[in-house]
């Protein structure tokens, strides 16, 4: 299903700090146009979403939009203090140019007596002054603070999410494993039966016990061959092995001397 913004997607970025909401800006008539998209894998349009832009690419976008705005942020910040420094440098040297005219032409005791005043108005402004730079920094670590929370709380949700995903995969490529082995073992049995069919034993009376005195007699008889792995399958020892690999070499074995090799490697490290 197409929406609005499919194949004109310009950028992508999450709009709130929670990365819940996706801010997509699209091309249409050559004008950027926006549609808020909620984080709903069940969506129809956020599925349409995913089909041309990653998850990966709008988190790289938002932080670098993020980013920008941060920068911007600690400059007007930095503007705003640098301004106010220099409304009070002002208005002190306004102050300053008056009070210096009233002491020339005043006697020495307004001119003690003045000076005084400032040194009280001076000490005033410098405690309003550190007061309010004291609450700007203590606004700014409060925001810093928040920030780095929304980042570690969402790092985590990306490593939780990840884990899952890897897990998920990871037993439906062991499923899809033992399906694959499931169906060899079984296409090898067929093949063998089939050919056991099409190709009757020629001296029925010849049994697996026989195998040392007959070897090279029997080596290319296929189906005095499938009696003996037959025969091994039903040893204790061959019944324990769990290695799927090992038992697909015993029906694979193209001779007795091959099949009796890998019986025998079996049965040395069973003693070991």
């Amino acid at each position: 299903m197409a929406f609005e913004f499919t194949g004109k997607i310009d950028s992508a970025t999450f709009v709130d700090r929670q990365n819940t909401i996706i801010e997509v800006l699209f091309k249409r008539d050559d004008k950027l146009h926006v549609y808020n998209l909620p984080v709903d894998y069940g969506a129809a349009d956020f599925q349409e979403f995913l089909s041309e832009w990653s998850m990966e690419a709008v988190e790289r976008e938002t932080r670098v939009s993020r980013r920008l705005e941060d920068e911007a942020f600690d400059k007007l910040i930095q503007g705003r203090v640098a301004e106010e420094l220099a409304k009070g440098q002002r208005l002190l040297d306004e102050q300053d140019k008056r009070r210096y005219a009233i002491a020339n032409r005043e006697m020495d005791i307004y001119k003690k007596k003045l000076e005084a005043e400032v040194d009280k108005t001076d000490k005033e402004r410098y405690q309003l002054a550190d007061a309010y730079k004291k609450q700007l920094e203590a606004e700014v670590d409060k925001t810093d603070k928040e920030r780095y929370e929304l980042v570690e709380n969402y790092k985590k949700k990306l490593e939780a999410d990840a884990d899952e995903i890897d897990k998920e995969r990871y037993e439906l490529a062991e499923k899809y494993k033992q399906d694959l082995e499931n169906k060899v073992d079984k296409n090898e049995q067929e093949r063998i039966e089939l050919w056991r069919l099409n190709n009757p034993i020629s001296t029925p009376g010849v049994v697996p016990a026989d195998l040392l005195m007959n070897a090279d007699k029997f080596n290319d008889n296929k189906n005095f061959l499938f009696d003996l792995k037959l025969a091994m399958f039903e040893d204790p020892t061959i019944v324990a092995v769990k290695d799927k690999a090992t038992k697909l070499s015993i029906r694979k074995a193209k001779s007795i001397y091959e099949v009796l090799e890998i019986y025998c490697k079996i049965k040395r490290l069973q003693v070991e």
